[in-house]
């Protein structure tokens, strides 16, 4: 059995649901498994093989795993989020989208982003049918503190004004939900929008779709294909409006269009919550590399962004916040 302490910094959000036979009532206190893996989530614990942070390390670690061992997963582009060479030293891998990070050895991959539908593992995996009882729905908030903001709100009221009740807008300042299940369960259809686009950025956007059975009307990741088969979702483009309205218009058109698709759905679905979902890509990762059992003599500490950037606790708390008010537990 191969031991992982993974530092997952939302502590409120209860990441250990993403395994089988996880209960409610453990939260992240009891350590979870996956297959040969043993997990143990911002624990104290100090016997441990490997080391993977997402996103960010809030206190200092003491760690006695080499540096081969220790794994970072950024969470967010560069545009939102940069991480000093310093810090990345740190660790012997780097799993992110970002292009212009300084690591030697940085791979190109999905970073294992949780999902935000209320439901676990289980749940997930054994909800074979889902009934279908509205056509059309799409999240999006209503910020607009950027040029990308506006353009994307302003995107969705044209959609909107468009399709009038064949589309239900949520969101929050709009429509506001507690739970993304209700918002995407009832629909056949889902509008996704990625708030960033770059080769391999995908999020919650598109596979909370598929978690909840609904076919994804997506913008985003360029290179999507590399991840899900191209018959589990429909591309659409937020620059060329009317083009959008087409594309979704000759969808809601086909009497069977949602039931001839519905097979790719729940294979996407499978594939991320059994290789997508950081709980597995991590154990894949460490067995395609084929990362072996070693520990330091003497433990070393690894220290927290911050140390080496002023600007990152400002940053850390933005995005804190941010997971903190998408879902309420």
């Amino acid at each position: 059995m191969y031991k992982i302490k993974l530092i997952f910094p939302y502590p409120n959000y209860p990441i250990a649901r993403q395994v089988p036979n996880w209960l409610p009532n453990w939260g992240n206190f009891f350590p979870v498994k996956w297959g040969d893996f043993q997990f143990f989530i911002n624990d104290n614990t100090t016997d441990y093989d490997f080391l993977i942070v997402f996103n960010f390390l809030i206190n200092e670690e003491i760690c006695n795993c080499p540096i081969e061992n220790r794994i970072f997963l950024t969470a967010e582009p560069s545009v939102i989020q940069k991480y000093s060479t310093e810090f990345l030293s740190q660790f012997g891998h780097v799993i992110t989208c970002q292009r212009d990070l300084n690591h030697k050895n940085k791979v190109y991959f999905h970073q294992g982003h949780n999902w935000f539908v209320g439901k676990n593992y289980d749940e997930l995996i054994n909800n074979l049918l889902i009934e279908k009882t509205k056509p059309l729905s799409i999240v999006v908030s209503n910020k607009q503190f950027t040029d990308g903001h506006k353009k994307r709100f302003d995107f969705v009221m044209s959609l909107k004004d468009h399709f009038k009740s064949d589309l239900d807008l949520f969101g929050r300042g709009i429509n506001d939900f507690e739970d993304k299940w209700d918002v995407l369960a009832p629909y056949k259809y889902s509008i996704a929008i990625e708030n960033y686009v770059c080769d391999d950025w995908i999020t919650e956007k598109i596979y909370d779709c598929y978690l909840a059975h609904t076919f994804p009307i997506y913008y985003g990741c360029p290179n999507i294909e590399k991840y899900f088969d191209s018959n589990s979702y429909e591309l659409i483009d937020i620059e060329n409006t009317n083009k959008s309205i087409k594309i979704i218009e000759n969808i809601l058109s086909q009497n069977n269009f949602y039931e001839e698709h519905l097979e790719e759905i729940i294979k996407a679905k499978l594939h991320y919550l059994n290789n997508l979902n950081i709980f597995p890509l991590v154990c894949n990762y460490i067995i395609e590399k084929k990362l072996s059992k070693t520990h330091l003599k003497t433990p070393i500490r690894i220290h927290p962004e911050v140390v080496y950037n002023k600007n990152s606790k400002t940053t850390f708390f933005k995005i804190k916040n941010k997971i903190k008010n998408a879902i309420k537990f």
